[in-house]
């Protein structure tokens, strides 16, 4: 039927472990490797067990990406909103936004049975989320430093300007939060494998939202009554010196775009026509690529070759690859098919399975540039 090799040691005895449609695919890693802790124990002398290829290194790679991404996009979220607010202290309840959508987000994925995964959260926009909180924060910042004239406020002062500025811009808030809630609906209609793969995420995306939304109307105008600093400063922050100077460029170029409409409508249209011809020649892919730390190379030999000659050749390939990148953790290659063919190959054609090491900035004393 076929055969199987370990590095450059020759052949080997080997299996493959399927999973259950819809099962968890770290639980199933999780229970098995405990059951191969108790076979290894019953195993006669000089036999070694030793798995080559586990879902669970993938899986940990994407929810890295995953928390990598969501961490980097939070702290740039609040960096801007801080530095265009204005007041740390507004930023920090705007940005306190994020955690709270999250949190609303996977109760809701744990009550609908979705999935966390590259796919469902790496989708989340955190400039989305905090939207309909920073309409209502910036208006009540506004109204405080520019509209009162009162050096110092009282809570109940201060909590009928909240609600004063929260009613005015709830209409904006929520119309923006629909709008976006309503470009993911068709997404929610996709069948088949699209729909498997998108579905996740689109839900994912209207929990955080619908959450955002949630808490903009309730949560954002509590806590911007109780937390921000009840003495009002009308100096002019940082945030209002860089909006006026760019008010000074937009101002002159918004006069000369209403005198010249023709021509604002003109470019637009030539930069409408150039962005569909360049969307023409980009190119598709179904999903992102992945980095799983593992390669499968299909390797194969004349029709008719031996398996003795096929072999012979996967070692000599395996060796070629161990002694010239250190990279390599560790090869299996699958030649031909098994008893049961799961995936029947005939017995000139090879899977190589490489196993990379763990990626590393130090290595022997010096920052190493990753060459995979």
């Amino acid at each position: 039927y076929g055969a199987m090799t370990y590095r450059d040691q020759g052949e080997v005895s080997g299996a493959v472990v399927l999973m259950l449609k819809g099962a968890n695919a770290s639980a199933v890693v999780k229970d098995l490797n405990l059951k191969m802790e108790e076979i290894r124990k019953t195993l006669p002398e000089g036999i070694v067990v030793e798995t080559f290829l586990e879902r669970t290194k993938m899986v940990n790679n994407a929810i890295s990406t995953v928390k990598k991404n969501l961490v980097e996009g939070a702290l740039i979220v609040v960096f801007v909103l801080v530095f265009f607010l204005g007041n740390l202290r507004a930023g920090l309840i705007v940005a306190s936004v994020i955690p709270l959508a999250m949190l609303f987000a996977i109760t809701m994925m744990n009550l609908f049975g979705v999935s966390g995964n590259l796919m469902s959260l790496g989708a989340i926009d955190f400039g989305l989320i905090v939207d309909g909180a920073v309409i209502i924060v910036e208006a009540l910042v506004h109204r405080l430093s520019h509209v009162m004239k009162n050096n110092r406020i009282k809570q109940d002062q201060m909590d009928a300007e909240v609600s004063g500025a929260a009613s005015r811009m709830m209409s904006p808030a929520v119309f923006g939060q629909v709008i976006i809630l309503i470009v993911y609906l068709p997404i929610l209609t996709l069948v088949g494998i699209e729909g498997k793969m998108f579905s996740p995420m689109a839900k994912t995306v209207s929990f955080a939202l619908i959450g955002a939304f949630i808490l903009s109307l309730t949560y954002v105008p509590m806590i911007s009554a109780l937390f921000l600093s009840k003495k009002l400063s009308h100096k002019e922050s940082w945030a209002d010196k860089m909006m006026r100077i760019l008010q000074r460029g937009y101002g002159p170029l918004l006069s000369q775009s209403l005198r010249k409409p023709a021509l604002i409508i003109i470019i637009t249209l030539a930069l409408f026509v150039v962005s569909v011809f360049a969307l023409t020649r980009l190119g598709g892919e179904f999903i992102p690529e992945l980095e799983e730390g593992d390669f499968a190379v299909d390797a194969r030999l004349l029709t008719g070759s031996s398996l003795t000659k096929t072999i012979e050749a996967t070692q000599l390939a395996t060796k070629l690859l161990q002694d010239n990148y250190p990279e390599v953790e560790k090869i299996v290659t699958r030649i031909g098919a098994s008893e049961i063919p799961t995936d029947p190959m005939p017995i000139e054609m090879t899977d190589i399975i490489i196993s990379l090491k763990p990626k590393s900035p130090l290595i022997d004393g010096f920052i190493a540039k990753s060459t995979y």
